[in-house]
């Protein structure tokens, strides 16, 4: 029985990952290799697939390229989580819609217009005037691809809104209504097999992004909170193997989604709620692989 990890170059954020993946993974009697997605990992030749991997029986694909990921599956690879699944979460637009579909609650979200030409011209920025008016001021601006709280910003000027515009016009961007009750707090809870396995909330006092700079507290979220309800929802919806779904919060205290993480670290939950989620994953793919598919 074995496995593979594939991480991309910025490794760093996935030492300990890998680490408890493979302690838990050794008990269960299952080895795990780790590849680094440096680029030669696959290629197309002779009109072909061609990919520079060993057999194994799974891929723990802690990474967001993609191509890889499709190239890996058109070979044969069985992936966690499959490539689907990582685009839907990558690409915070296509989560956004997927959720509203489903009734999912979330702040209201216009998607920004990509931008081609060389200079912009006055007539580019009159839409921002219907965005001011939809949403308010302040609001948020994010990247559409995104991690650990960069690309994200508090918009609180009209002046504000078109500098930022201007910046990132060229990448794909969406607007969303600024949800000041939440101000630096946030929650995360961690679904294995559709299932919630536990949550924790954050606290930052420093910054809107409750995930952002090392300013951050945490305390686990109770048996019975509202999150976990809505948390359960949203797997059995999206068929989530493994994700971390995070949550802001109304004035009422009614949680509402803020975005999905396919690759979501755990480091910090586990310390905080003493769960172990390494091993509930491992269990997971043991039971996927060797049992049931």
């Amino acid at each position: 029985m074995n496995g593979i990890i594939i991480t991309n170059q910025e490794i760093g954020h996935n030492v300990y990952k890998i680490k408890r993946y493979k302690e838990e993974f050794s008990k269960l009697g299952i080895s795990l290799d780790v590849f680094v997605n440096d680029g030669t990992l696959a290629m197309i030749k002779d009109s072909e697939l061609k990919v520079n991997l060993p057999a194994c029986d799974f891929i723990i694909y802690l990474d967001k390229d993609i191509y890889l990921a499709r190239i890996l599956e058109k070979a044969g690879y069985r992936l966690f989580n499959k490539a689907d699944f990582i685009k839907l979460c990558d690409d915070k637009a296509l989560t956004n819609i997927a959720c509203a579909s489903r009734g999912i609650k979330m702040p209201d979200t216009i998607t920004g217009p990509l931008f081609y030409s060389q200079e912009l011209k006055e007539e580019n920025f009159k839409f921002l005037d219907d965005i001011i008016a939809k949403l308010g001021l302040p609001l948020i601006l994010k990247r559409v691809y995104g991690s650990l709280g960069l690309g994200v910003y508090l918009i609180k000027t009209k002046e504000e809104l078109i500098e930022a515009y201007k910046e990132h016009c060229r990448a794909p961007i969406l607007f969303q209504k600024y949800v000041g009750s939440s101000y630096g707090v946030s929650a995360r809870v961690i679904i294995i097999d559709k299932k919630v396995v536990g949550g924790f909330i954050r606290y930052n006092k420093t910054d809107f992004r409750s995930n952002y700079g090392d300013n951050a507290s945490s305390r686990p979220l109770k048996d019975g909170d509202k999150c976990f309800e809505l948390a359960s929802y949203i797997a059995k919806e999206l068929d989530i193997e493994y994700a971390g779904i995070d949550f802001m919060f109304l004035e009422s205290g009614e949680p509402i989604l803020c975005e999905i993480n396919s690759n979501a670290f755990f480091e910090e939950f586990e310390k905080v709620t003493g769960i172990n989620v390494a091993k509930e994953y491992a269990l997971m793919i043991k039971r996927k692989i060797y049992e049931q598919e």
